[in-house]
């Protein structure tokens, strides 16, 4: 388990004074994130309490130290970075001549990506950072992440006379700012990944889903109608009965049935909802019924 520091110990503000009549620039003026329990690789289990952003307020705040060097760009599964709702930016990182970005993060919750979304501004430094401008989250269990990126691979060369080493990064990802950190590419932003109905951004990929009812087709991209429990489980992950034109999804015992309604998931005690859901679905009806 990671040693929990003092705040006082882990946020530190970086001030440098403004020339006179000109804005301060965020680059130069943040506020330093560099708790270990920020990083994507920090599980929350039922012997540990989520922690809470209530200490972020709209300043403008850098991923540094043990909190990892930037925010994620894909979907991060609930209980990770110190809480039970993690927050992720949800778009690729902005380049140093875009400025300040108006972007947006969205936390995942109960099998949800982007159960909760914000707005938020993002800027890339000169130095080879980023900065963020976070507002405070609405609920006490959201908590910002941060990610440590890969470090690119640079091109061999074995001729007598080597132009200057050039960084690769593998597919999926980008060279960042700094020239050497790979950042993660949001592959939904160009014509929604190939997806026919949700794309849902992971790390270095991008992954489909359908809506309540429906499947995912061979082909990883488009969606077909449901046509019972004897098609693919009728999208049920574990238990799947089936009733004349309908069917319903449900889980065993200790789990329970994500908002997707065919995902059977963990719950967690201290935000678990005290009745059980199942749905049913009706080849008359578009919609699920929920009991």
């Amino acid at each position: 388990m990671f040693l929990l520091l003092p705040l006082s110990l882990l946020v530190q503000k970086v001030l440098i004074a403004p020339a006179v009549g000109s804005e301060l620039d965020p680059c130069s003026a943040y506020i330093s994130l560099n708790e270990p329990w920020r990083s994507t690789e920090y599980h929350v289990n039922q012997s540990n309490s989520p922690l809470c952003d209530s200490h972020v307020s709209g300043e403008w705040y850098r991923f540094t130290g043990m909190a990892g060097d930037a925010m994620p760009t894909f979907c991060v599964s609930e209980n990770h970075c110190g809480t039970h709702a993690p927050i992720w930016l949800n778009g690729s990182h902005p380049e140093l001549q875009d400025g300040v970005v108006r972007m947006s993060v969205c936390a995942s919750f109960n099998g949800d990506c982007c159960r909760w979304s914000a707005p938020v501004e993002v800027k890339a430094c000169a130095a080879g950072y980023f900065v963020y401008k976070l507002p405070k989250p609405s609920i006490c269990f959201h908590a910002y992440c941060g990610h440590f990126y890969d470090i690119c691979d640079e091109e061999e060369c074995t001729a007598p006379l080597c132009p200057r080493p050039q960084c690769l990064c593998a597919a999926g990802t980008v060279l960042g700012p700094d020239r050497q950190t790979c950042l993660d590419v949001n592959e939904c932003e160009e014509r929604n990944g190939g997806c026919s109905e949700r794309c849902i951004n992971t790390k270095g990929s991008r992954r489909c889903e359908c809506d309540a009812g429906r499947v995912l087709a061979e082909d990883g991209l488009h969606c077909e109608e449901t046509a019972g429990c004897h098609v693919n489980n009728g999208g049920c992950t574990h238990d799947c009965s089936a009733l004349q034109d309908r069917h319903r999804c449900h889980c065993p015992r200790g789990l329970e049935l994500s908002q997707d309604q065919r995902t059977c998931q963990g719950g967690c005690p201290s935000v678990r909802q005290p009745k059980k859901r199942s749905a049913i679905y009706s080849f008359r009806m578009s919609q699920p019924r929920v009991e």
